[in-house]
Parts: structure tokens; C-alpha cells; sequence
């Protein structure tokens, strides 16, 4: 038996499939799925060339775009591979065996597997039947706890929800006070456009982390990055390999940053269809919970149904996600995309139930 450390043990990662996801209508995974127009594709061929294939990664030229994207300096950029490498970083840099970590429960499960890898102690709010989350509940364990990591996804998945303004900033006034660190995880940044990588300055113990996987629809390449103060990036950097990130993933962030027009008009489909597949739901009396990210949530009555109706769209070549935990048991989640592909889910779903 290999001599794995003893708190790895118990760490259990969801495998990923051995059969093929390209043969589905994915609405599993929350990735973009408007097809990208063939003049964007053509730049990708045109940049796999023997040079390009045989070097080692050269980010420079997209560290200036993405400075320009984000509206910061390449001082508060640390690129990585998916936004999961980037909060990778920061449980590295500041998360120490028993150092407690706040998350809001249920939310992004590579916070939990970070907590438990990192060796730290899980503290969690968590979130109402309603989906609701007083603000204060979250402030009070800050007290309760003295927490040395804030996770907070906004919008928050599984859940769909955010934390409005005002209450995320006195969560990171209080964290400042406490000197705390908070990350707030925008991977589904534009589909819900409020950022706070603009308050980096006025709290350097502030990290943003985003990925190109949701709406720059790069999910294959595996790019993320982080924004922070100097200071903050400057610890990140610390925890980096060699490259930041692979060539490919490079590139094609280079290209879709130069494509900002096509990000743009893939969204606006993508929400045509997730407000056409609501208008159906209500029509179907299936009541589900107001989602700010590229997802949304149905409630079909429980947790055994949800899982029925996984599988029994999974025989009709659409994949969805069902089969969560309170407070969501009831619930199945579908990825939106365009109009046609709501259609197509939403025939199949009239025929199962």
C-alpha cells in the first residue's frame, strides 16, 4: 500500500467519464454552449504550427491584453490553469494545517476538496431552504470563527445566487479587520457582469479569481487567472510552476480576448434561451429558483425524480445534473444555451414526465 498521508485517505474526487461527453447535448457542466463562429476557429489552426507546438509556453502578449480586459496592470495578474488552479494558489499561500476556512454551503466542491487536501478546518453558512442567506448569519461566523480563508462564489453554483453588494462589502470590511483573506470566485463573470475586481486597491487582502471555461467557452484549454493587489499576487506567484499555464491555453485566451464581440453575442443567445426555457417552465407548472449564472435549477419534487429524469434524458442523448443535497435535493440543473437547444431539452423532458 502506498504511504499516502493519512488526511489524503478519505479525499474522494468524482472520476471523469470514460465514455465520450461529445456525443450529448451537454447541459451538465455549465459550459458555454454557443458554437464558435468558424473565422475564430481558423485563427486557432493558423496558430498550431511546428514552432508553436514544440516551444514552451510565452504569456507576455496575453498578460497585456488581459491587464486591458480586466482594467488593472499586469502586477495584479496570476494566470493559471482553470480558475481551480488559481484558488489552488491561494489555500497554498495562506491556508496553514488548522487554520480555519469559511465557505457558504452547498457551493463550488473544489473549495471542500482544498479544505480537506490543505488540512484546514471547514467552517460553513449555511443556505435556507429558500436559497436565502442573511448576510448576517455569514458576519457572525466571521466572529464565531476568526476564519483565515473566505471562500465566497458569486454567483454561487450550485446555487444560482449572489451576495449583493453591500453585503459583500461588509464581509470584506470585517475580513480586513480580522485579517482575513477573501477570494470571491466570478467564473461565471459577464453572464452576471457585477465585479468586484475593482476594490483590489482598497483591500489587499482581496484575490477575484475567473476562467476563460463558462463564458469565453474555452472549457478544453483549462485557463484561469486571479486578480489581487501587488502584494497579494506577489504571494501567489510564490506557489507557481514553472509555466503558469500550457501553450494552448495561452493562445487561445490571446484570440478570444481578441474576440470579445463573439463573447458578447454568445451570451445575449445563451440568456434568449435560458429566458425561453423559463417561459416554458412556468407553462409546465415546474416552479425553479432565480439563477444569475448559465444555469437553472427545476424543481421536480425530489431527489429520487431528479435522478430518474437524469437518466432517463441521459437514453435520450442529453446530459444534466441531478441528484444534489440539501438544499437542492429536489432539484435538476440544466446548463442554458441557445433557443433550438432548450427546445430540444425541453421536448424530451415533456416526453419523460
Amino acid at each position: 500500500m502506498l504511504p499516502i498521508k493519512k488526511h489524503l485517505s478519505t479525499l474522494v474526487r468524482v472520476k471523469n467519464p470514460d465514455e465520450s461527453r461529445l456525443e450529448y447535448l451537454r447541459l451538465d457542466k455549465n459550459e458555454n454552449l454557443i458554437p464558435l463562429p468558424s473565422r475564430v476557429l481558423a485563427r486557432f489552426k493558423k496558430a498550431l504550427n511546428t514552432d508553436f507546438v514544440s516551444a514552451y509556453p510565452e504569456p507576455g502578449t496575453l498578460y497585456k491584453k488581459l491587464a486591458k480586459h480586466v482594467g488593472c496592470q499586469r502586477k495584479n495578474l496570476y494566470l493559471s490553469s482553470g480558475s481551480d488552479g488559481a484558488i489552488k494558489s491561494v489555500f497554498e499561500a495562506f491556508v496553514e494545517i488548522g487554520d480555519k476556512v469559511l465557505l457558504l454551503g452547498p457551493t463550488y466542491a473544489m473549495f471542500y476538496v482544498y479544505v480537506k487536501m490543505f488540512q484546514a478546518e471547514l467552517g460553513e453558512v449555511k443556505y435556507a431552504a429558500d436559497l436565502s442567506l442573511p448576510v448576517e448569519k455569514i458576519l457572525a461566523q466571521i466572529e464565531s470563527i476568526q476564519p483565515k480563508l473566505i471562500c465566497i462564489a458569486n454567483p454561487n453554483s450550485p446555487t444560482g445566487t449572489i451576495l449583493e453588494p453591500e453585503d459583500l462589502r461588509q464581509v470584506m470590511e470585517l475580513a480586513r479587520q480580522k485579517n482575513a483573506v477573501v477570494l470571491i470566485d466570478e467564473a461565471y463573470y459577464l453572464f452576471y457582469p457585477k465585479t468586484y475586481a475593482g476594490f483590489i486597491d482598497q483591500y489587499p487582502n482581496l484575490v477575484v479569481t475567473r476562467t476563460f471555461s463558462k463564458a469565453f467557452g474555452l472549457a478544453s484549454a483549462r485557463f484561469g487567472f486571479a486578480i489581487g493587489s501587488q502584494e497579494m499576487v506577489e504571494c501567489l506567484h510564490k506557489t507557481r510552476p514553472m509555466y503558469e499555464t500550457n501553450a494552448y491555453a495561452v493562445k487561445f485566451a490571446e484570440i478570444m480576448l481578441d474576440h470579445r464581440d463573439v463573447v458578447r453575442k454568445s451570451i445575449r443567445e445563451a440568456l434568449k434561451g435560458k429566458r425561453f426555457l423559463e417561459r416554458e417552465l412556468k407553462v409546465m407548472g415546474l416552479p425553479y429558483f432565480k439563477s444569475y449564472a448559465n444555469f437553472v435549477l427545476i424543481d421536480v419534487g425530489s431527489k429520487d425524480k431528479a435522478i430518474a429524469i437524469e437518466k432517463a434524458l441521459k437514453k435520450k442523448k442529453i446530459l444534466s445534473k441531478g441528484g444534489f443535497g440539501f438544499p437542492l435535493e429536489r432539484c435538476l440543473r440544466i446548463n442554458i444555451g441557445s433557443e433550438d437547444q432548450m427546445k430540444k431539452f425541453l421536448k424530451a423532458l415533456r416526453q419523460i414526465i
